[in-house]
C-alpha cells in the first residue's frame, strides 16, 4: 500500500520569549513555540513551548480511537536550544504519560549536557511532582551536531542518523538536516530543514543577523519552499535595546527569504508585547517587500502538497 503523501504543517505557539493570553493576541495566539509538520506517516515536531500541550492531546485523542491501541504513535521532537520557552510545555505533553507513545527525543548538547541531561531537571522533584524517568511512554534520546542528518527510509518507523547529504531524498523518505548557528545567546541554536516528496521546509527561529547573514546559513535555506523565520522585532525596537538578544527583526527574515530564494515567508517567535494588530500591520509592511509572506498564527495550516 503507498504512504499517504501528505506533507502538512501546523501551528500550535507562535509567540517568543513567554506566553501572552488575552484579548489583545487572539487572532495570532498567545502560546510559545511549536510547529506540528505531518509528512507521510511521520509525525514531527518542532520545540515544546507552550503551544505542545494542546498538540499533545489532539494526538492522544487519535491514538486512543485506534481500534488496536497496540499500534500506539511514533512522534519525533526536535528542540532548537534549551532556553525556558521552547521547553515550558514539555513536562505538560500527554504523550509522555502514555504507554502507547513511542517519542524520539533529539536536541544539541549544550553546556556539556546531552539532550535527556537537558530536559530530565524540567520533569524530576521538587520541581516537578512526577519524574519523567518513571512514566510509561517509550523514550529515545538522540543529542546530534551541526551538519547530521537524521532519515526515515520509506516504510521504516525508526530514524537514522548520519552525517547531512545534500543529494535530492529518496521516493518517500524522509530527512531532517541540522544546521548549528551561533547567533544567539549563549549556546546558539539548530536550524532544521524537514525534505519531503521534493518539497522542503526551513524552521529558523532564534537566530538574529545583526552583523550580516552567514552564507552557510543562506545556502541551507536556499530554495526552500516555506521559510519559518524568527520575526521576533521591528527595525527601530531592535536598534533601541534588543541588538545582541538571539533575534531577528522582520526586515532581516525577508531579507534572508530574498537572498535565498524561498518560495513563501512565515514571520515567527512574535514578540509579546506585541499585540494583534501591529502584527498585521508588520505583515503588511513585510508583503511589501517579499510578497509571499505571512504573520503566523496559532490553528494556521499549510499544505505543501496542495
Amino acid at each position: 500500500m503507498a504512504e499517504n503523501p501528505r506533507f502538512l504543517l501546523r501551528f500550535w505557539g507562535v509567540r517568543g520569549s513567554y506566553p501572552t493570553p488575552g484579548r489583545h493576541t487572539l487572532r495570532h495566539g498567545g502560546n510559545t513555540a511549536c510547529v506540528e509538520v505531518q509528512a507521510g506517516p511521520h509525525i514531527l515536531i518542532f520545540d515544546a513551548g507552550s503551544g505542545i500541550i494542546g498538540l499533545g492531546k489532539e494526538l492522544m485523542d487519535v491514538v486512543h480511537k485506534q481500534t488496536d491501541l497496540r499500534a500506539g504513535m511514533n512522534i519525533a521532537l526536535f528542540l532548537t536550544h534549551g532556553h525556558g520557552d521552547h521547553l515550558v510545555g514539555f513536562p505538560f505533553f500527554t504523550p509522555l504519560f502514555d504507554p502507547h507513545a513511542h517519542i524520539d527525543l533529539f536536541g544539541p548538547q549544550l553546556a556539556g549536557q546531552d539532550i535527556e541531561q537537558l530536559v530530565t531537571p524540567l520533569m524530576s522533584p521538587p520541581y516537578f511532582p512526577v519524574d519523567v524517568r518513571q512514566l510509561p511512554s517509550q523514550r529515545t534520546f538522540h543529542t546530534i551536531r551541526d551538519e547530521q542528518c537524521i532519515i526515515w527510509s520509506a516504510g521504516k518507523s525508526e530514524p537514522e542518523i548520519g552525517e547531512d547529504e545534500t543529494t535530492e531524498a529518496l521516493d518517500g523518505e524522509l530527512r531532517v538536516r541540522a544546521k548549528f548557528t551561533s547567533s544567539h545567546p549563549l549556546n546558539g541554536s539548530i536550524v532544521y530543514r524537514i525534505e519531503y516528496a521534493k518539497r522542503c521546509v526551513v524552521y529558523a527561529t532564534d537566530v538574529e543577523w545583526g552583523d550580516g547573514y552567514e552564507q552557510a546559513f543562506l545556502d541551507f535555506v536556499e530554495g526552500a519552499d516555506v521559510l519559518i523565520h524568527d520575526a521576533q522585532y521591528t527595525t527601530a525596537d531592535y536598534k533601541h535595546g534588543k541588538h545582541g538578544f538571539g533575534h531577528s527583526t522582520v526586515d532581516m527574515a525577508v531579507g534572508v527569504a530574498m537572498a535565498a530564494h524561498v518560495q513563501k515567508l512565515i514571520l515567527f517567535h512574535h514578540e509579546p508585547t506585541y499585540d494583534d494588530n501591529k502584527l498585521d500591520t508588520l505583515e503588511k509592511e513585510a508583503r511589501r517587500q517579499f510578497k509571499q509572506t505571512r504573520s503566523a498564527c496559532e490553528g494556521m495550516e499549510i499544505d505543501l502538497l496542495a
